[in-house]
């Protein structure tokens, strides 16, 4: 069981999900919902390259992922957030599962039982397996713990657990690295690109441009025709695949507290001042059992404490009572418990173990006048401390934890103790203590202001109100203009969305918007505490745009285009030798300078990103004008001045292009595969 304790401080949660759980999820799906175990069993939630995935398929997956998460953090339950992670983690191998086995089947890579157990216990160690296996008083690798805990594995159910899941995270990274190698030997750089890439950047130059912007000429002399804009979309469709989307149009009803309600926790803060100003009541158990939030103790000093008490507590006595006062929309009353001479901060050092017998060892060690700083080196587990011999330096009461704090501060100057926190046994030297300033400990009774349930229920029952009068688009927002309300839009929201905008928890709505007909109207949503009504006025599904959707950006396109052959033209006509200034002058423009542009230049001060630009310019003779090239705003004659070369080194260069693909394969192999890849989503429709 150490072993396993071991492996679950330093494992994380690692990215990959193991074969387990599925058994457990049938079974709760069964008992939770009747026959709907056996509803889902064949319904398909994704479709990969051909591959068809059913609903219980991808849970086990999730599942999996969930009880390991649940193990490895020791909690019986996960929040919202997390089981999105989980869900979103899960769907990701899923994926990389199905088409990365696809790809190593073609290829027949694979990875034998004799490869994983060299990994385990051979000459090279996997990384994960050596840090879980480290000897700590060593540092160094323990093979014989591995074999040991492979013995011992299958009579732990968690070990093994943990077994597993790491042997399918060793065998899916060899696999992944077996095929990226084959990729990056693929993409070797030969001697003749690296002598042209040199080339390429040996140059920097100087030059002059013109420029005739496409603005320059009206659209309205340019004709584009539909057929045009049908022959452009056909021959570039692949530009404008979309995603399904929806839009939708909503009001939100916001339950908020009333003056009855901010009435009621007035009146509960006054009527408890008795009671809770006696000196005979407990005020810090008072608190604990009544209050909104729990007593923190504190020792503050007067500048620590709100503006509020600061004017209270100097002159004040232990047990007075101040309020009620409000204080971010709460009710409040606080009563002085201490108030004491105190360091304002301390000075110490402490020595870190989680071994009783050896902790008890070292305290009478350094009792009994050991080296203090020498015993920290050799045994603290805190390394932060333990280089500079356990010293913390100066820290201000309230930084360390609370056992840690309250000895450091309660403790005389030169004091050797021993304490015990979450983090493990503390042998504590305090060092110095800074000057006495006066603290007090007060405890504060908060009554927030909230909405009652009568309030509730008024709120509900004006949205009810609202969405029985203005169940079409058009009464909605007749209905928001005579009432003042506010419109607010949820544009472009994908299936698999979480929210809309900033509205909590409102998944419900997206999965609404995808099932809705268009102008329909909703049921009445409760997000955190406001209900709200929406419609569906904006569907888009998935494939191809429309060319109604497109037409105006393919219109500008040729519209440019067309231009382009006009002012290439125009330029042309308008040369005069080698005089940039007459172009110019000819075309009613101005002559502008760049310096220091090579080719890899992304671009070009005046004229913006130019890439056209960059390829004429560096491309370009020297003393001569350039012929005109059309780049994204307009149309591009250069003139270089001054060409300065150096020597760029052609073996540097092919070392850097080896390394940038070899980035490339690491970090796109698997996005590329992915991007490829024929994926059919229907999460939505379940989650």
């Amino acid at each position: 069981m150490a072993t396993l304790e071991r492996i679950r401080n330093k494992s994380g949660l690692l990215i990959i999900v193991i074969a387990v759980g599925l058994l457990a999820f049938l079974l709760g799906d069964l008992m939770s919902s009747g026959d709907s175990i056996f509803r889902r069993r064949n319904m398909q939630i994704a479709e990969i390259n051909g591959t068809s995935v059913s609903y219980p398929e991808y849970q086990s997956y999730v599942t999996e992922l969930e009880d390991y998460y649940k193990l490895n953090s020791r909690t019986s339950s996960l929040d919202e957030n997390t089981s999105y992670q989980i869900r979103e983690q899960a769907w990701n191998q899923m994926v990389q599962d199905v088409i990365m086995d696809e790809k190593y089947e073609d290829l027949g890579i694979a990875v034998t039982a004799d490869e994983i157990f060299e990994m385990a216990t051979g000459k090279n160690v996997h990384p994960q397996i050596r840090q879980m296996f480290t000897n700590p008083q060593t540092g160094a690798f323990d093979k014989a713990q591995v074999i040991n805990f492979l013995q011992q594995k299958n009579l732990d159910p968690n070990a093994n657990f943990y077994w597993l899941f790491l042997e399918k995270q060793i065998k899916k990274e060899r696999l992944f690295t077996k095929y990226r190698d084959l990729i990056k030997k693929g993409m070797y750089v030969t001697t003749a690109q690296a002598n042209a890439e040199a080339k390429a950047k040996e140059s920097k130059v100087d030059f002059d441009f013109v420029m005739k912007r496409y603005s320059s000429i009206p659209d309205s002399s340019v004709q584009v025709s539909d057929s045009d804009i049908k022959n452009y979309y056909s021959s570039h469709k692949d530009n404008y695949k979309q995603e399904a989307t929806r839009d939708v149009v909503y009001v939100s009803f916001d339950v908020k507290p009333s003056e009855e309600d901010r009435q009621m926790a007035n009146d509960w803060i006054a009527n408890a001042k008795t009671e809770f100003a006696n000196p005979a009541t407990d005020a810090i158990q008072y608190v604990n059992m009544n209050s909104e939030s729990n007593y923190i103790d504190r020792n503050l000093k007067v500048e620590q404490l709100s503006s509020t008490l600061q004017g209270f507590v100097q002159g004040a006595a232990v047990n007075e009572v101040y309020g009620p006062y409000l204080e971010n929309e709460t009710f409040k009353l606080s009563r002085i418990v201490a108030i004491k001479q105190m360091p304002d901060s301390v000075k110490a050092r402490h020595i870190l173990v989680n071994d009783p017998v050896l902790a008890d060892s070292l305290f009478a060690l350094v009792k009994g006048g050991a080296n203090f700083a020498t015993i920290a080196r050799a045994n603290s587990s805190d390394q932060g401390s333990a280089i500079n011999g356990g010293d913390l330096g100066w820290f201000a009461e309230g930084t360390m934890v609370k056992p840690f704090n309250d000895a450091c501060f309660e403790n005389d100057k030169g004091a050797i103790l021993k304490v015990e926190s979450q983090f493990g046994i503390h042998i504590i030297n305090v060092q110095d203590k800074g000057k006495p300033v006066t603290k007090y400990n007060i405890a504060t009774l908060e009554r927030n202001i909230s909405f009652s349930t009568k309030t509730n229920q008024q709120v509900y029952a004006q949205a009810a109100k609202f969405a029985s009068l203005n169940n079409t688009v058009e009464k909605f927002d007749e209905a928001i203009t005579a009432d003042n309300l506010v419109k607010r839009y949820g544009r472009n929201l994908k299936a698999n969305d979480r929210t809309v905008n900033n509205l909590i928890h409102s998944r419900e709505m997206v999965r609404w918007a995808f099932e809705a007909e268009m102008n329909s109207i909703s049921d009445i949503f409760e997000f955190g505490d406001s209900y709200v009504i929406g419609f569906v006025t904006g569907a888009k599904e998935e494939g191809y745009q429309s060319i109604a959707a497109v037409k105006g950006s393919i219109e500008r396109q040729l519209r440019n285009d067309a231009k382009a052959e006009v002012l290439i033209a125009e330029l042309n006509s308008k040369k005069q030798g080698n005089d940039i200034n007459a172009l110019a002058t000819g075309i009613e423009g101005e002559v502008m300078t760049a310096n220091q542009i090579n080719f890899g230049a992304f671009q070009v001060p005046g004229a913006g990103v130019e890439p056209a630009l960059v390829a004429l310019a560096t491309n370009a003779k020297s003393g001569e004008l350039s012929a005109p090239v059309a780049g994204n705003n307009g149309v591009y004659v250069v003139k270089v001045n001054n060409v300065v070369s150096s020597t760029v080194d052609a073996t540097a260069e092919k070392a850097q292009l080896s390394q940038t693909n070899g980035f490339k394969v690491d970090y796109q192999t698997t996005e590329a595969i992915r991007s490829k890849a024929e994926i059919t989503d229907e999460r939505s429709k379940f989650f």
